[in-house]
């Protein structure tokens, strides 16, 4: 799905920073007929980085959404390079607040709303599965709506990995340690297809419960411990991280401590619960009006 594309201008107006870190800044600028963009600034590591890295870095993000066009993936338009080569813009489509800030600002959301949310995600993850395209850091914070609050974007492609026959593991732990899958902390390659279920089951637990089930996903954090064990035992049908029906059925095939055993984004469809999750799409809508809760 295509947006109108702005017509950049030096003259265009900015109306907001919507996100600044150590290594650039996100803002929000107006066009004169009044369509709005987002840029996103990176800086260099001027310490340990030269400029030719830097650019590789960056531009790997600009690479990867070039190559993408669907209704659940952020829109990319543009780089800029500074004339110095210190400072790399990328111009993309403009988004609302990230999905957890906009979940505690309000919290009392229907549940089957929230379903539609989540299917929207499972649905850009399988567009980037089919393709071979992982995230690897997919967490609410990386989720936008578009400026309609109708679709939900799938944003921040740095730490994304294009799988090829010559390179067909993910390498490096990345992304948020709450939305960690356990072979990420494990071992040095490991599937990203999987580690990317594994987080969307986190994201799942955190929309049914307003929490996260563990802090990590590693032997030393009790709660996962708990769940790991309980996983691994006769006690699985006992198993309640969703509070959905039926639990045990869904979180044996997502968040399966086992990244050989766990489901892929496209075995979702076989299940029936799935299917019948009404969610917003281009043809579509779930029968919410997200404007509601949000703007």
């Amino acid at each position: 799905m295509n947006y109108e594309t702005p017509k950049f201008s030096k003259f265009d107006k900015k109306l907001d920073t919507l996100g600044k870190g150590i290594s650039g800044q996100v803002e929000l600028f107006e066009t004169k007929k009044g369509i709005k963009y987002a840029v996103k600034t990176y800086y260099s590591r001027k310490n340990y980085e030269s400029k030719k890295d830097f650019k590789i870095r960056i531009l790997h993000e600009y690479d990867i959404l070039s190559k993408l066009s669907h209704w659940n993936i952020i829109q990319q338009y543009k780089y800029d390079v500074s004339f110095s080569g210190s400072t790399i813009k990328l111009f993309m489509m403009a988004g609302s607040p990230n999905l957890l800030k906009l979940l505690r600002s309000n919290k009392d959301i229907d549940q089957n709303e929230l379903l539609c949310f989540w299917k929207q995600i499972c649905q850009g993850i399988k567009y980037l599965h089919n393709l071979n395209i992982c995230h690897r850091d997919l967490k609410l914070e990386n989720l936008v709506f578009d400026l309609e609050y109708r679709f939900i974007k799938i944003i921040d492609f740095t730490t994304a990995h294009e799988i090829t026959k010559t390179n067909p593991y993910s390498i490096g732990l990345v992304g948020s340690e709450n939305y960690a899958a356990p072979e990420t902390f494990a071992s040095l390659k490991y599937d990203g297809k999987a580690s990317d279920i594994w987080s969307i089951g986190i994201i799942l637990c955190y929309l049914m419960n307003k929490k996260y089930p563990w802090k990590s996903a590693q032997w030393n954090d009790e709660n996962y411990k708990q769940y790991q064990s309980q996983f691994n035992s006769n006690e699985k049908e006992n198993i309640s991280l969703f509070n959905l029906e039926p639990d045990a059925i869904k979180e044996s095939q997502i968040l399966n401590p086992d990244a050989e055993q766990r489901i892929s984004i496209f075995d979702f469809d076989y299940f029936l619960w799935f299917e019948n999750i009404r969610y917003c799409n281009s043809s579509t809508t779930c029968g919410y009006n997200h404007n509601e809760n949000f703007r």
